[in-house]
């Protein structure tokens, strides 16, 4: 994951982001969690600016599971939502 040029707060150790920490991507969305080698490891959220955040279990920089939750905080968890997939990504219903 390259960090060059977007604030963080965090650890170095060889080049690299370790431990807990804090990244802002330029966009303005800002990722509070764990970090291994420079990636997003262990358990971490993603806060956006449009009031939303992504609560999430990360391997190496990809998130294995995890639960959105929009900004009126109803939440998204792949197991708990009809048709949401990733050739339909529309909501069409909720259980």
């Amino acid at each position: 994951m390259a960090f060059a040029g977007s604030p963080f707060e965090a650890e170095i150790v060889n080049d690299r982001i370790e431990g807990h920490g804090k990244y802002t991507f330029p966009d303005g969305n800002v990722y509070i969690g764990e970090f291994k080698d420079g990636h997003f490891h262990g358990t971490g959220t993603i806060h956006f600016m449009n009031g939303g955040k992504y609560n999430a279990k990360w391997e190496f920089g990809k998130a294995v599971e995890g639960t959105y939750t929009f900004k009126d905080g109803l939440e998204y968890k792949s197991d708990e939502w009809d048709y949401c997939t990733d050739v339909d990504r529309r909501f069409y219903s909720e259980r």
